[in-house]
């Protein structure tokens, strides 16, 4: 296949977020939905329902949308980076995060298009939220992006939930995992405590006896395990920068790297793990936040959330 020029490829998808076709599936989108709400047709609506699903499922094609748990596809393996590309070069401008988020919220949670869109946005976490657009229109777009995916997996179930967590795992982008408030842009960190949180309560929740946690476990430790890696290498990097830069004094090198570790570190994402860890993850968690216990909100001072509270209080 011959290249297609970069010039042209951006006018082709700007041309498919502006695609009359696609205004018009949105709209008759919207009018099947008013029609439901507004009559009660002597079918039950089976029919209206069944247009709104094919112009879903139209829609998903028309972005190219992949499923790695695919009949047709080797799960994750099977992917290849060009079987996102349209994907990719929609939502990197703001009226394709628009779109995307649009099409999100006319998805029910519990459906597989659901799941296979947030799948692709976990994939391309880094993609997505690795920064903040300077414009302020742009950048509201994709805080809103990180809002709706949070809305829509707050809703999921179990195995969607792993399937998200599993796709973070698989991508080849680092997540950029940040704490809560960063100003460098925090949207992947949101949507991944939405995922833990979720999954903390179907797995205690009043009907967690019907919740099959096998496929949760695995998905969760290959994340922890990222996770777990990427705080105790930011810990040494901050550490270590902080013995350049001051006076070779081990308590005032210490509580430097406290403060840059605060602004630093994803307190919430380790909170938010610590009921889905065993045994030998919560020792790996206590070792560290004893490296660490100088920092706030990680070691249980006041102002922090107590963290080393939240480890000792965790029973598995």
């Amino acid at each position: 296949m011959i290249p297609i020029p970069r010039n042209i490829q951006m006018a082709q998808e700007q041309r498919l977020i502006k695609d009359h076709k696609l205004n018009q599936r949105f709209q008759e989108q919207n009018d099947i939905d008013r029609f439901l709400q507004s009559t009660q047709p002597q079918d039950g609506g089976s029919q209206a329902r069944q247009r709104r699903q094919i112009l879903l499922e139209g829609l998903a094609a028309a972005l190219q949308l992949v499923d790695p748990l695919g009949v047709s596809s080797n799960k994750f393996s099977g992917l290849a980076p060009k079987d996102d590309i349209v994907f990719l070069r929609v939502v990197s401008l703001p009226k394709g995060r628009k779109l995307i988020s649009k099409y999100l919220q006319l998805l029910s949670p519990s459906s597989e298009l659901a799941r296979i869109v947030c799948m692709t946005i976990f994939r391309h976490l880094r993609f997505l939220f690795g920064g903040l657009p300077s414009e302020q229109e742009a950048s509201e777009t994709v805080t809103s992006l990180a809002k709706i995916v949070k809305t829509c997996v707050s809703a999921m179930d179990l195995n969607s939930l792993s399937a998200c967590l599993a796709a973070v795992v698989c991508s080849p982008e680092q997540p950029p995992l940040r704490p809560l408030g960063c100003p460098s842009g925090d949207g992947a960190s949101i949507i991944l405590k939405s995922v833990l949180e979720r999954a903390t309560q179907l797995l205690t929740g009043a009907n967690s006896s019907l919740q099959n946690p096998t496929l949760w476990q695995a998905s969760f430790d290959a994340f922890f395990g990222l996770l777990t890696k990427y705080c105790l290498s930011k810990y040494d990097s901050l550490v270590q920068a902080m013995y350049t830069q001051v006076s070779p004094s081990t308590e005032i090198v210490f509580s430097e790297a406290a403060k840059a570790i605060s602004k630093e570190m994803p307190v919430e994402l380790l909170r938010a793990s610590l009921p889905h860890t065993d045994d030998n993850q919560r020792k790996m968690l206590v070792d560290f936040s004893q490296r660490s216990m100088h920092v706030d909100g990680f070691s249980g001072h006041q102002g922090g959330g107590g963290g080393q509270v939240a480890l000792e209080s965790v029973r598995g």
